[in-house]
C-alpha cells in the first residue's frame, strides 16, 4: 500500500518564485509511490496587504484599496513569469479572475463603509488561492502532475467567520471525497490552507494557525501516514532563539507537550493543529524548507525518555494579573464558579489561574486588552460581597508575562519546582503567581513583563537546554570522562565497575563512563559506554594498541575535543578525570570547569605549571561552582591533600611539610640498601609499575618537585622556586628504556658509594622534599636510620606536617605511595567525594 503524506508550506516558504521552486524540489524528491497533498499559505506579507486594502476600503479610500489589489496581482504575475517563463495563460487568467473579484469586493466595501466578518473571510482567503496556483505550476515544472484545489469548496465548517470550526465527520467525508480521486490518479493535490466553507456556501477562515490546522484536518480525513509543516525555522526550539541564542531544536515532542508550548507562545505550531491527528496518532514533523536536510522536530504519541524532565521554555507577553482577595471567601462555595461565569459572559479568556490553599484569594491572568473589562465585570459581579466585606478588593497588576516550563518528564521527578524558583531567585526575578497541573506537564509562572527574557534565559540555563539530549532518563548519573587509558586508567575503570553496586547504594548514583581518550583519539557515548566497549578499549590498550584502532573511535590529538563533544550533551554530574602523563593544557581543565564539569586529576603537570595557570584553574572552579580535586597528584592513594585541607579549613597554619613523596624513589633507596645497583633497581621498579611512564620524571626529581609545588600552593604559601637536585639530569627524559638503563649503569658505582657512606654513619639515603614559606628544597638526603623517614620501607611515602597545632608532635601521614592500584584508588576516592557533594 502506498504511503500518504501531507506537506504544508508556510508564507515564507512560498514567499518568492525561487522558494516555490525549492518547495517543488522537496516534493519531487519523495518516492514516486507516495500520495501527496500539499497545503499552502499565502505568499509572505500578502495577507497583510489584503488587510491593508480592506482598511482603506472601510475608510472610503477606493484608490488606495484598488492600488493594494493591483500590487498583489503584479507580485503574483511577476512570480508566475519566473516559475513558468514560457507562459501559463490558464494560471494568468486565474490570477486575473481572483484579483478582479477582489476589486469588486473592495468596491462594495467602499460603498457600504462596512466590512462584515463574512466579507473579510472571503477577502483574506484569496491570498492562499493565488499562492496554490503558483505552487501548482512550480510542481508541474518539477515534473509532477499537480492540481490546485480551493478548500472553500469542500472543507465543511460552521459559520463562525474569522475562527471557523470544522464540522467533524461531515468535513472528513467531504475532504476524502474531494481529494481521493486526485491521489489515486497520481496527482499532487495542492490545497489552500486557512479557509473552509460554511453551511450556506460562504468562505470561512480558520483563525491563527489555520493553514497548519488545514493540513492536520486533511491528514486525519485521509488517514495520512505523516504531516510535515515546512517553515523558515528548523523546528520547535527549546526557547525563542532571539532570546536565548544557544537554544536548540527539540528533536521530539509528545502531542501534549507541543500543544502546551504552542499555547504559551511557541509560534511554530498552533495548539489546534494537534487535535485532528492526536487521536489517530499521525506524527507531525516541523522542518525548515530553507534547510531541508535538517531533521526538525517530530511530534507524536511517544513519551521519549530524555536526560532532563524539561523539554522547553515558552512565554506569553502582554498579560495582566487580576486577584480577588478576601478572608471571608474561605469555605464559601461557588466563588470560583461566579468568577469564571462572569468572565465567560464577557468572552474574556483566562490564561492562568492560581488559588491559595486557604481559599482567601483567587488570582487570574488575562490578556492585557481584557484587563479593564475583567476588573469591571468582577467588581459588578461581587458588588454586594465587596460592600459587606466578604471580598476585600479586586486588584489589577498590569504588565505581566507568563513563562512556562514544559515537559512530560517532570512527572514524578522531585525538585523541579525547587530548581525553577532557585534559578529565578538567583536571576533576581520575582514570581507573582504559579500554577502547576496534577499531570505535572507544565509549570506556569507569572512575572513582570520586563523580566520575561531574564526568566527564560535563567530557566534555560538551569535545565541545560542548550545542550543535546542524551535520549535517556539519567537524573542519577555520575558521568565520567577519562583522559588516559594506560595502566592507571585501566585500573580505575576496573575499580569503577567493581564498586558500581556500592556507589549506587551509598550515593544513589550510577557511575557511567561516557568517554575515554588517549593521545590518538577517543571513544564517546553520552548515554554511557557499554561494558563490552570499555573492555575492548582496555584490551586494545593493554596490548600496546591505540584507541583509534577501534572503529568506533574519533581520531583527535586534542583532549579538549572530547571534552567539548561530551559536554555538548545534557549530562547529570559530569566529571573529567585525568590519569594521563601527557602535557595536558590547563585550557582543557578550564574548558571543562566552565562547561559545568568537576575535575579530578592524577596528572600533576596542569596544576604544577605556571602560578597564573594554577590560580586561573581554581578561580574558574569557584566561579562556576565546580570542584577540582587532585589527591592522587601528591600521595597516590594517601590522604595527603585531604589532611592538609582539613588542617587549613579548621584554622590551622602550616609551618613546614617535609617527607618522602615518591614511592618510586623510596623503593629504589630500599633496594640499594639491600645491595642492588641503581640500574637494576630501576629495572625492577619499572616492571612493578612503580615509575612514571618515563622513569626520568622520578629519577630527576621533577615528579617530586611538582608534588612539592602543589603542596605549597594548596597550603597558600608564597610562591618560591624549587631548589632541585636529582639523581639524573632532566635532559635524559624521553630516551628509550634500554638506553636509559645502560646510562644508569655508569652511576651504579657512585650511588653504591653514597649508600655505603650513609650506612657507615648509621644513616640511610632518602629523597626528601621540604616545603616552607621561604623555600622548597628537593633532593637526596642522608637521614638517621632510626628516624621516621629512615624507617620507611619499600614504596611507602611519608609526609610530616608541622603546624601551629601540631608543633611539638607533628602530624604524620604514611603508607603506600606508588603502584597502579593505589593511585587509581586515590582517583576513585576523589570521584566519590564529588559524588557525595553532588547528591
Amino acid at each position: 500500500m502506498s504511503r500518504v503524506e501531507v506537506h504544508k508550506f508556510g508564507g515564507t516558504s512560498v514567499g518568492t518564485a525561487e522558494r516555490m521552486c525549492e518547495d517543488a524540489a522537496i516534493i519531487a524528491r519523495l518516492p514516486s509511490s507516495t500520495q501527496v497533498v500539499v497545503v499552502a499559505s499565502a505568499m509572505s506579507k500578502i495577507t497583510d496587504m489584503l488587510i491593508g486594502a480592506t482598511t482603506a476600503a472601510v475608510r472610503g479610500d477606493r484608490a488606495g484599496a484598488l492600488q493594494a489589489i493591483s500590487a498583489i496581482a503584479d507580485r503574483h504575475i511577476d512570480a508566475l513569469s519566473q516559475i513558468a517563463p514560457e507562459g501559463a495563460p490558464e494560471i494568468r487568467g486565474e490570477i486575473q479572475r481572483i484579483t478582479d473579484e477582489l476589486k469588486e469586493l473592495m468596491a462594495a466595501v467602499v460603498l457600504l463603509r462596512e466590512l462584515t466578518p463574512r466579507t473579510r473571510d472571503r477577502v483574506l482567503s484569496t491570498g492562499e488561492k493565488l499562492s496554490i496556483r503558483l505552487l501548482t505550476m512550480a510542481l508541474r515544472g518539477a515534473g509532477l502532475a499537480a492540481v490546485a484545489l480551493d478548500a472553500d469548496t469542500f472543507l465543511e465548517t460552521d459559520a463562525c467567520f474569522g475562527n471557523a470550526n470544522p464540522l467533524g465527520v461531515v468535513a472528513d467525508r467531504t475532504i476524502e471525497a474531494a481529494l481521493r480521486p486526485h491521489l489515486d490518479s497520481g496527482q499532487v493535490a495542492v490545497v489552500t490552507g486557512f479557509c473552509g466553507i460554511a453551511p450556506d456556501g460562504a468562505t470561512t477562515t480558520l483563525g491563527r494557525g489555520g493553514s497548519d490546522y488545514t493540513a492536520t484536518l486533511i491528514a486525519s480525513a485521509i488517514d495520512a501516514d505523516e504531516v510535515t509543516i515546512w517553515t523558515d525555522v528548523a523546528g520547535v526550539f527549546s526557547a525563542d532563539p532571539r532570546v536565548v541564542p544557544t537554544a536548540r531544536c527539540v528533536p521530539q515532542l509528545h502531542y501534549r507537550e507541543a500543544a502546551e508550548l504552542s499555547y504559551y507562545g511557541a509560534k511554530v505550531l498552533h495548539q489546534r493543529t494537534m487535535i485532528p491527528v492526536a487521536h489517530k496518532q499521525i506524527p507531525v514533523r516541523t522542518r525548515s524548507s530553507f534547510d531541508p536536510t535538517a531533521a526538525g522536530t517530530r511530534v507524536n504519541s511517544r513519551h521519549t525518555p530524555g536526560s532532563h524532565p524539561v523539554k522547553a521554555i515558552s512565554a506569553i507577553p502582554g498579560q495582566a494579573m487580576v486577584s480577588i482577595e478576601g478572608k471571608a471567601m474561605a469555605g464559601v462555595p461557588g466563588v470560583a464558579a461566579r468568577v469564571f461565569r462572569c468572565l465567560a459572559d464577557r468572552q474574556i479568556s483566562v490564561t492562568m489561574i492560581s488559588q491559595s490553599s486557604s481559599e482567601s484569594s483567587i488570582t487570574l491572568v488575562v490578556p492585557s486588552g481584557d484587563a479593564s473589562a475583567a476588573v469591571s465585570s468582577l467588581n459588578l459581579e461581587f458588588r454586594t460581597d465587596l460592600s459587606h466585606g466578604n471580598i476585600e478588593e479586586v486588584v489589577l497588576t498590569p504588565d505581566v508575562g507568563l513563562v512556562a516550563c514544559v515537559g512530560l518528564g517532570m512527572a514524578h521527578v522531585p525538585g523541579v519546582s525547587g530548581r525553577v524558583f532557585s534559578a529565578l531567585g538567583e536571576a533576581g526575578v520575582n514570581v507573582l503567581a504559579i500554577a502547576q497541573g496534577s499531570s505535572e506537564l507544565n509549570i506556569s509562572l507569572a512575572v513582570h513583563e520586563d523580566r520575561i527574557h531574564d526568566s527564560i534565559r535563567a530557566l534555560h540555563h538551569t535545565f541545560d537546554l542548550h545542550r543535546v539530549d542524551t535520549g535517556t532518563d539519567s537524573p542519577d548519573g555520575l558521568d565520567i570522562m577519562l583522559l588516559g587509558c594506560g595502566s592507571i586508567g585501566r585500573a580505575l575503570l576496573r575499580q569503577v565497575q567493581e564498586q558500581e553496586a556500592h556507589i549506587v547504594e551509598r550515593f544513589g548514583l550510577r557511575a557511567r563512563v561516557i568517554g575515554i581518550a588517549d593521545r590518538t583519539g577517543y571513544l564517546m557515548n553520552p548515554a554511557g559506554l557499554s561494558a563490552e566497549e570499555i573492555d575492548q578499549a582496555c584490551t586494545t590498550k593493554a596490548g600496546g594498541g591505540r584507541l583509534t584502532d577501534l572503529n568506533s573511535a574519533t581520531p583527535s590529538s586534542d583532549p579538549e575535543q572530547m571534552v567539548e563533544d561530551a559536554l555538548g550533551y545534557r549530562l547529570s554530574r559530569p566529571v573529567l578525570v585525568d590519569v594521563s602523563d601527557a602535557d595536558v593544557s590547563p585550557g582543557v581543565f578550564l574548558r571543562a570547569l566552565s562547561l559545568g564539569a568537576d575535575v579530578v586529576t592524577a596528572n600533576k603537570k596542569p596544576i604544577a605549571g605556571s602560578l597564573s595557570d594554577f590560580e586561573a584553574l581554581y578561580a574558574t572552579a569557584e566561579q562556576h561552582r565546580r570542584v577540582l580535586r587532585a589527591e592522587a597528584t601528591v600521595g597516590a592513594g594517601l590522604p595527603v591533600l585531604d589532611t592538609l585541607q582539613m588542617l587549613l579549613a579548621t584554622g590551622d597554619t602550616l609551618y613546614r611539610a617535609e617527607g618522602c613523596l615518591s614511592g618510586t624513589l623510596g623503593y629504589l633507596m630500599g633496594a640499594m640498601e639491600q645491595g642492588e645497583p641503581l640500574s637494576a633497581a630501576v629495572r625492577s621498579a619499572v616492571e612493578l609499575g612503580f615509575t612514571e611512564p618515563d622513569p626520568v620524571a622520578d629519577l630527576s626529581g621533577v615528579d617530586v618537585a611538582r608534588k612539592a609545588t602543589i603542596l605549597s600552593r594548596l597550603a597558600k604559601m608564597p610562591s618560591v622556586p624549587v631548589q632541585l637536585t636529582g639523581l639524573v639530569p632532566e635532559d635524559w627524559a624521553g630516551m628509550p628504556l634500554d638506553d636509559l638503563l645502560i646510562r644508569l649503569e655508569t652511576l651504579d658505582a657512585s650511588m653504591t658509594a653514597r649508600v655505603q657512606a650513609a650506612q657507615d654513619k648509621g644513616e640511610v639515603l632518602r629523597f626528601v622534599a621540604k616545603i616552607e614559606p621561604t623555600q622548597i628544597v628537593v633532593g637526596l638526603s642522608s637521614v638517621p636510620k632510626v628516624s621516621a623517614l629512615g624507617g620507611l620501607q619499600g614504596s611507602d611515602n611519608m609526609i610530616v606536617f608541622t603546624t601551629e597545632r601540631y608543633a611539638d608532635r607533628p602530624l604524620v601521614v604514611s603508607g603506600p605511595g606508588a603502584g597502579i592500584d593505589v593511585t587509581a584508588m586515590g582517583v576513585l576516592g576523589d570521584i566519590l567525594r564529588i559524588a557525595a557533594e553532588r547528591t
